[in-house]
């Protein structure tokens, strides 16, 4: 009797444990569900991204390089202003003396060796011109390569500005589209990660590296760019965030923040946080807050083309520097964040 009131016992503690389980697991299965929810929707803006980011690259690479072709064509240009400057003042030179007197250069010597130096003299005089001629054709055929060479550059990046704005256009309505249901979603995950903190205590959402916040609220595509070349002879030192115009930007961390605006970045926000790491946003269309005090999550910003951006591709260009010293490649934490 005492064994079978024993083995009810037991059986009813593996029932109530069996029930606790499954509705921990129905908790965890729920914020689980809505995060790769999400990850879907981020996943069908990445195919678009993937055809825009491609174009958006390559027209940089193009600018970079018509950037450097014009400074080439500039030095150049001077090299062969320089060079005509001296064969036109030699040949005034030679017009006023009437060229070189071999005759007169003899009988006016003094003897033989003076007689040498002076020949020598004027065939050095005769080599330096062959030479300065000689540098003048060959800047002006480098002058011709290279504007041939400008020519095609510029065909190519008509064409591929032209790609570009077809690929904007795709991903913009794509992500205006679907900010809706990200919002849903959003505030559906919002609620079961507030339930299941209530129920356990403690959150099977994922979480950022150090407690890090995606930085933009929204539909998004970004790509690792990080060193790319880019006009001036600068490289990139962030990743641009590609999102619909106006979405919410937030704080990655709680700190303070600062705002600044430049002819590059234009609108922008350093924000410097608890831990003494630092996070650049720039080419913002506007402000929610300019200075003070920010938590983690907190909208900041807002996503835009202000700076040198182009105004058909809105993006965050973003830094991260940790313990606020040089910048480091913010890709692979922004994968981590998401």
């Amino acid at each position: 009797m005492r064994l079978s009131r024993m083995r009810v016992l037991l059986a009813l503690v593996l029932v109530a444990s069996l029930g606790f389980s499954s509705v921990a697991l129905a908790a965890e299965t729920e914020v689980q569900k809505l995060q790769a929810q999400i990850k879907d929707l981020q996943g069908d803006v990445k195919r678009a991204g993937e055809a825009y980011s491609k174009a958006y690259w390559a027209l940089d690479q193009t600018r970079a390089e018509l950037a450097k072709v014009d400074k080439e064509i500039e030095i150049a240009s001077a090299e062969l202003a320089a060079a005509n400057a001296r064969l036109s003042q030699r040949a005034a030179e030679m017009y006023r003396t009437g060229g070189a007197d071999y005759l007169q250069i003899l009988l006016s010597t003094e003897d033989f060796d003076d007689m040498l130096v002076r020949l020598e003299y004027v065939q050095r005089i005769g080599r330096q011109d062959a030479e300065t001629i000689a540098t003048v054709d060959r800047l002006k055929a480098e002058l011709d390569v290279k504007r041939t060479d400008l020519d095609a550059l510029k065909e190519t990046q008509a064409s591929e500005a032209s790609e570009l704005k077809k690929e904007a256009d795709r991903i913009e309505g794509q992500l205006k589209a679907q900010q809706k249901e990200y919002d849903k979603l959003q505030a559906k995950l919002k609620a079961a990660v507030a339930a299941e903190k209530a129920k356990t205590g403690k959150t099977t959402a994922k979480a950022g590296p150090n407690g890090m916040v995606f930085p933009v609220r929204g539909p998004n595509y970004y790509n690792d760019t990080w060193g790319a070349a880019r006009s001036g002879g600068r490289t990139h030192k962030g990743t641009d965030i590609m999102a619909a115009n106006g979405v919410p930007c937030v704080a990655v961390l709680s700190g303070t923040v600062r705002s600044k605006s430049n002819s590059l970045g234009g609108k922008t926000i350093w924000l410097t946080a608890d831990n003494g790491w630092a996070f650049y946003y720039a080419h913002l269309s506007s402000y929610a807050v300019t200075s003070g005090r920010v938590s983690a999550g907190q909208v900041i910003g807002y996503v835009g083309s202000t700076g040198n951006a182009s105004a058909s591709a809105p993006h965050l260009h973003f830094e991260i520097h940790p313990g606020g010293g040089a910048a480091v490649n913010p890709y692979p934490y922004l994968r981590q964040m998401q």
